[in-house]
């Protein structure tokens, strides 16, 4: 990729309880950014607003946004809702620059928040703390014993403490002790697994009724006999049959009349996700991840030359989380659906092309800054970035329906 091409990253940030609290969006470039970069990311701004809109890849979540100070300015800065939490991104690096001083004032009139950005407990993060509601700590920078400092000396001023780059369950689980208000990163979907527990009943009989929904033989009939077993989930699914967002013209009162209407891929996708989403202890920022991965993989199977097996790859997306439902290794979970040798090893071992694309995926999500230099087929890291934002937008879209 060439040194100027920039691309974007989301991740969620959650609150101690695991409930989502805001989406960070962030800018990345080369790690030699030339002199055009301010000015491509200005037009990436642009292409983003006018191809999916930004509201669309938070919802009505609050944003972090990181971007160059140079852009901090109100005709730059991304269209939101004017009710929606908008929190600037801003480094200490912004003290030695007069301009971007005056536009940070003008902002901070304007009713715009601030999120100081990499905290290093120094005289420069101290000063302009004060202007910021929030403070994000790189914590690979620090001791346990310094972050707890920080944590207090910024909870002293009133300011909201983020974790950076909490990549497990178990880093989640530590530095929630230490006081942290909330965490940004992927750590739900990498969950704390007891090796050799057994599955509860519950689990175990989710289990089985995805293995039955996502098996090849099973057809309308067999599916209409699994949901006709669960009052709620009938219930469920005829609500998501009728939302407005399918555009189905008439009023659907029976499950087995959804088949006509929807067809047996899409009823098959809304069981799944019901089920899922059944679940009890399971982040809804997890269901949302889910629905992303699946719409990503459909994508990058369409540009990528497998657009055949699109179906495939939305399948694998949507189960490559299952370890983090059930808390038990994928590969034990695998072995009760029935899944082709390709879709296996995909989902286990990161094998074959279906594999590629989930280590794509978890860079985008998890090491964004080692992106720069993904491909699959002709897609670049720009291709894939746009992919990743039309995907989250699709999930939010069908998470809220």
């Amino acid at each position: 990729m060439s040194q100027s091409q920039v691309y974007i990253g989301r991740q969620p940030i959650l609150d101690s309880y695991k409930n989502l609290f805001a989406y960070e969006l962030r800018f990345y470039q080369g790690m030699n950014p030339n002199k055009h970069s301010v000015e491509e990311t200005a037009a990436l701004i642009n292409k983003v607003q006018s191809d999916i809109g930004f509201q669309a890849v938070v919802g009505s979540y609050p944003s972090m946004l990181h971007m160059p100070s140079s852009l901090l300015t109100p005709e730059s800065i991304p269209e939101i809702n004017s009710d929606h939490l908008l929190v600037l991104e801003v480094s200490t690096q912004v003290l030695k620059n007069v301009e971007v001083l005056k536009n940070l004032k003008a902002l901070k009139i304007q009713g715009y928040h601030f999120l100081l950005d990499d905290y290093l407990g120094d005289e420069a993060g101290d000063k302009l703390a004060t202007i910021t509601g929030f403070a994000k700590i790189k914590l690979q920078r620090f001791n346990t014993i310094e972050l707890r400092k920080h944590v207090a000396n910024l909870h002293s001023k009133g300011i909201k403490v983020i974790a950076d780059m909490v990549d497990t369950e178990e880093h989640f689980e530590h530095f929630k002790q230490m006081g942290f208000d909330y965490f940004l990163g992927y750590f739900f979907t990498n969950p704390i697994v007891a090796n050799g527990q057994k599955l509860s009943g519950n689990k175990l009989n989710l289990l089985q009724l995805l293995a039955k929904v996502n098996a090849v033989e099973s057809g309308f009939d067999e599916l209409s006999e699994i949901i006709s077993q669960d009052v709620g989930l009938s219930h469920k699914l005829l609500v998501a049959i009728n939302n407005p967002a399918n555009d189905i013209p008439v009023k659907v009162e029976k499950v087995s009349d959804g088949l006509k209407y929807m067809g047996l891929k899409r009823l098959k996708f809304w069981v799944n996700l019901l089920m899922l989403s059944s679940m009890d202890d399971v982040p809804a920022e997890l269901l949302t991840t889910s629905l992303l991965n699946a719409k990503f993989c459909e994508l990058m199977a369409e540009q990528g030359g497998f657009a055949a097996d699109k179906d495939t790859y939305f399948l694998a997306g949507m189960l490559s989380n299952l370890d983090a439902y059930f808390r038990a290794p994928i590969s034990q979970i695998l072995d009760a659906l029935p899944l082709s040798d390709e879709l296996n090893n995909g989902l286990i071992s990161h094998e074959g092309h279906i594999g590629e694309v989930l280590r794509i995926l978890k860079v985008m999500q998890n090491h964004t800054k080692d992106a720069e230099n993904l491909t699959f087929g002709d897609l670049n890291i720009v291709q894939i970035s746009n992919n990743f934002l039309s995907a989250s937008a699709w999930a939010q879209q069908a998470y809220t329906s």
